[in-house]
């Protein structure tokens, strides 16, 4: 296995075991989650949304992430660029709107910031890789 290869698989399990993390906090607790943005999940409905998409999409795609790190690099990496740069877009949107966030929110700007850029260069070193391979 070659140097980017390795380095993507182990990029991939971090972000995907990171991501799990938040999973499973959400679907014990999913007020601890929302505490750290001071919002108050005072009903059913709102618990549960958080449940669904924190807890139940976060730990579907912490576990796709996984399997990609072992079996589809490529794949792994894309969800990983579009999911942060998803939440990086929607979060320069918002403070375009409505202006400063918290520092939990720019660091999470931040952490989301580097998550996408490092999914796409490593998607761009393994196109490079996979075009020198079959060039020789």
């Amino acid at each position: 296995m070659r140097k980017i290869e390795i380095i993507t698989t182990a990029f991939l399990v971090l972000v995907g075991l990171a991501f799990l993390n938040v999973a499973v906090q959400a679907m014990i607790d999913p007020q601890s989650v929302m505490d750290f943005v001071n919002v108050e999940l005072d009903n059913i409905s709102a618990r549960n949304s958080i449940r669904a998409f924190y807890g139940g999409v976060n730990l579907f795609f912490a576990l796709f992430i996984i399997y990609g790190a072992f079996k589809m690099k490529r794949e792994g990496l894309i969800l990983m660029t579009l999911y942060g740069g998803g939440f990086v877009f929607g979060r320069l949107y918002s403070i375009l709107l409505e202006g400063n966030p918290s520092s939990f929110i720019w660091t999470w700007l931040g952490v989301e910031g580097v998550l996408t850029l490092v999914s796409l260069f490593l998607l761009y070193q393994l196109k490079a890789k996979k075009q020198l391979t079959t060039e020789f």
